[in-house]
């Protein structure tokens, strides 16, 4: 019986031994193949489907196959190239752009990004503080970040920035519906530059609602987290302001309209919470008329003007170039001790922010702190110079909120004391005291007898007056050992001042 292969109807006898020598060689189906591949791509000669014969005859009358198994390998993989690139296309391409809006790329979300739907929020570490007066100060200033604008609508975008984490470090943008939240919606991430620092576009969820909601910044592996709050709902109104740049304590005109009428509206520059800088209130239409306010306090760069109604929540927004701001400041007297006192001036500060003065560091707890008047002056601000300080000084003062910058410096003075012995010389069992002036007002002051480490001991203790002066004080008697004569040294504890005297006994000896 004959057998048929599986692809084409052409009947085979593999037992007919005639069909054995009608086989061409191997190079003989090569040749011929290569025929038939060309007359396959040749276009024009392709007949129509219906019109390929199954076989067809040479001159001499033998079959030959139109088509060989060669060429069908090679159909198949042309059609499963074609099908995996038709694949990778409908899936999204050979790449896709960066999703910061937490709703993952083309094609269905993969588990992981399912898990990184919501993250874990750790609360924020309290940073220590210390008691200033009747205010409590962060001893060290931890991660911040603004959003600007800070109003956004759902499915709009904005930018935050900020500042405060480790360099080069991950940060994980979350999105919580209410502060009291411990899990937020992963929206994003950013990487910290070698400052610390993150600038990164987000996009408002549609889903976020009309309620206000909190942006989370938290380095991984850290427990480093700074949150901003974001107003999402409300109606919109309209703002203007007849300047666009700025510096904090500048006067504006604002003009806005699209809320109720009789309406308190707060206003904030670059936030939308906390202490308003002022507040207006609309007109009969709902709206303010060329109102002049001063630009307040916010982060150097692009900023907003947000005006917030307290009744209906509408909120109007402009945009703002916040200028830096280059305060200035000189101390009096340049050169002085010690314990003396020392009086600093400055201005160009924000209005009425508090001001943190270091000495040679910021790290650790200011010296002091002076309060900046309705014009960002502070006026001779006086303190103390610590003892322990020797030599040229740096004072640094920080404004709190504008973080502006400004040094000065003055000069430590030594203690030079003197002192002199009630007598230059004397018989042995006679008594010595001292006169000196010149040490620390009201300072503890000890007298050395002797020179070199081993050979001093010590005479006595004694206090001198509001001026470094004392009389007749520090008694001490003459041995036989200091005949050929002695030296002393008076030490002031507090400036370590060194008054220095001595007696000659010879000259001190009679018969």
């Amino acid at each position: 019986m004959p057998q048929y292969d599986d692809d084409w109807d052409v009947p085979e006898d593999t037992d007919d031994p005639e069909n054995e020598e009608n086989i061409p060689d191997e190079e003989e189906i090569s040749e011929e193949d290569d025929t038939l591949e060309e007359d396959i791509l040749d276009e024009e000669e392709i007949p129509d489907e219906e019109e390929i014969p199954d076989e067809e005859h040479t001159p001499d009358g033998e079959k030959k196959k139109k088509l060989t198994w060669k060429t069908v390998l090679l159909a198949l993989v042309v059609f499963a190239i074609v099908g995996s690139l038709v694949q990778v296309v409908a899936r999204g391409g050979f790449g896709g752009a960066l999703n910061t809006t937490g709703s993952g790329g083309g094609g269905a979300p993969k588990k992981e990004q399912h898990s990184r739907q919501e993250q874990e929020i750790r609360p924020p570490k309290q940073p220590k503080t210390i008691k200033l007066g009747n205010q409590r100060v962060p001893q060290a200033s931890g991660p911040i970040i603004v959003i600007n604008p800070g109003l956004v609508t759902p499915g709009g975008s904005a930018a935050v920035e900020g500042g405060g984490f480790d360099k080069k470090a991950t940060v994980d943008i979350l999105l919580k519906a209410r502060k009291s939240d411990t899990k937020g919606r992963a929206i994003g991430s950013v990487r910290s530059d070698r400052y610390g620092s993150i600038y990164a576009r987000f996009t408002m969820p549609d889903t976020a609602g009309n309620r206000p909601a909190t942006l989370v910044a938290q380095q991984r592996g850290s427990s480093k987290t700074a949150e901003a709050k974001v107003i999402t709902g409300g109606a919109v109104g309209t703002a203007k302001i007849n300047k666009m740049v700025g510096r904090p304590g500048d006067v504006v005109t604002v003009s806005a309209r699209g809320f109720r009428p009789g309406e308190p509206i707060d206003v904030f520059w670059g936030r939308t919470t906390g202490i308003p800088v002022t507040t207006l209130h609309t007109d009969s239409g709902g709206g303010v008329a060329h109102a002049a306010i001063k630009v307040g306090v916010a982060p150097t760069g692009s900023s907003t003007l947000v005006l917030v109604g307290k009744r209906s929540k509408t909120t109007a927004t402009a945009p703002f170039q916040m200028l830096a701001m280059y305060p200035s400041m000189k101390s009096k007297p340049y050169a002085l001790k010690a314990g003396q006192r020392i009086t600093l001036s400055a201005n160009k500060f924000a209005p009425g922010e508090r001001v943190l003065v270091y000495i040679n560091s910021t790290g650790g707890l200011p010296a002091f702190t002076a309060q900046a008047n309705g014009m960002g002056q502070i006026r001779d601000v006086a303190f103390n110079v610590p003892f322990g300080l020797k030599g040229r000084q740096t004072l640094m003062a920080i404004g709190d909120q504008s973080r502006a910058v400004v040094r000065s410096g003055f000069t430590v003075l030594p203690y030079s004391p003197s002192a002199e012995p009630s007598a230059f010389g004397g018989r042995a069992g006679t008594t010595l005291s001292f006169y000196v002036a010149g040490f620390a007002p009201g300072e503890t002051v000890t007298a050395y007898a002797g020179s070199g480490s081993k050979a001093q001991r010590k005479i006595g203790t004694f206090q001198v007056d509001s001026r470094g002066k004392a009389a007749a004080v520090g008694s001490y008697k003459i041995t036989p050992a200091d005949e050929s004569g002695v030296s002393f040294q008076l030490i002031g504890q507090k400036s370590g001042g060194v008054a220095r005297a001595s007696i000659n006994m010879s000259q001190g000896r009679g018969d």
